[in-house]
């Protein structure tokens, strides 16, 4: 009975301990609302917050879930996700929904949910190696695009390149039914088949987007490649707005 007793005054304390312990992780895990930045910007384009009106958009303008943007003809829009990307570039003639944009630190792992909503146009866009319990989305009229640890290319009707990493394609036919598929590093989803096909030189061309310094953001030139010197911070396209 003495040994029992002296069991139960040791163990209780400790079990009591490491419960405070798991409270106080689990209230520092919560989640939290991220944020995607203009740090690029070709021609012109506008977003809206959601409520109908839409705004100029200007490099160092930060965006939240629910935002529009569309971009007009021969423009872009480089955005930094950060931890939910962290880059996308929003390509001319496109309009494109910040759905979800939630991040949580558990530990050692960071826990995304990216959700964007591609209505019209073009993006690319590079995503880090995430957590397995992360996901990072593209939806658009035909599909929804669940990348992880990629650089692709998508288009709102439904055309899928993927540089490096792997993207798994679901794909909703005329008739509503769903066809799933997985689209490896140098391949594409043709929604004309529908399927995955080796993608061509030119569906490859494309560069992804790199975020230098957020102190000095990037206004494109007209005809001008950009760049910003990682050292001094100018460059012929520089600017510290």
């Amino acid at each position: 009975m003495k040994y029992v007793g002296r069991f139960i005054r040791n163990v209780v304390p400790y079990g009591a301990a490491l419960l405070i312990t798991t409270l106080v992780v689990s209230a520092n895990a919560q989640t939290q609302q991220g944020e995607a930045k203009v740090y690029g910007l070709k021609g012109s384009a506008d977003y809206s917050d959601g409520g109908g009106t839409w705004m100029p958009l200007r490099v160092g303008k930060v965006l939240r879930a629910g935002s529009l943007i569309r971009t007009a003809a021969e423009s872009q829009v480089d955005l930094n996700l950060k931890r939910n990307g962290p880059t996308v570039r929003v390509t001319e003639n496109t309009t494109m929904g910040l759905d979800k944009l939630l991040f949580e630190m558990t530990g050692a792992d960071v826990v995304i949910e990216t959700r964007l909503d591609l209505q019209k146009g073009r993006i690319q866009g590079k995503v880090n190696k995430t957590s397995d319990a992360s996901k990072y989305e593209v939806k658009t009229p035909r599909l929804v695009a669940g990348i992880r640890g990629t650089e692709y290319d998508i288009t709102a009707d439904g055309m899928v390149v993927v540089k490096s990493g792997t993207v798994s394609v679901a794909f909703i036919k005329s008739d509503g039914t769903q066809l799933n598929f997985t689209v490896n590093a140098k391949q594409t989803f043709d929604p004309a088949i529908p399927g995955v096909r080796g993608a061509t030189p030119d569906e490859l061309k494309w560069k992804p987007t790199v975020v230098v310094d957020e102190r000095f953001m990037i206004v494109y030139e007209p005809g001008k490649e950009p760049y910003v010197s990682p050292i001094s911070g100018k460059g012929t396209s520089g600017t510290s707005e």
